[in-house]
């Protein structure tokens, strides 16, 4: 489903597994999440643990949804946050897809 959002492009609401792995400030640093929506320059994220703002991934999604292709791109941590149910977020901007 896409949605019209005013601070992004179009945005297709999705879950599916992403696998993160950091490359500043610490390099090496392995985080599994799910993707909930994703767009042409980012992608929200839920996750166990919190990320730092500014955090520089590289993201991998491995898809199996026949019209979402697989992505690998290098993205920037602009958002993080632990809602109320307990709920770890992330919202990355993609700084260069790979």
């Amino acid at each position: 489903m896409f949605t019209d959002d005013k601070r992004d492009f179009r945005r297709m609401q999705v879950n599916t597994p992403a696998n993160l792995t950091t490359i500043e400030p610490i390099a090496g640093l392995n985080y599994t999440a799910e993707c909930v929506d994703l767009s042409a320059t980012g992608l929200s994220l839920h996750l166990d643990d919190l990320l730092e703002l500014d955090t520089l991934l590289q993201v991998n999604i491995e898809s199996t949804h026949p019209s979402i292709a697989s992505l690998s791109a290098t993205a920037k941590v602009i958002r993080a946050s632990k809602e109320d149910d307990g709920t770890i977020t992330a919202g990355l901007k993609i700084v260069q897809f790979n």
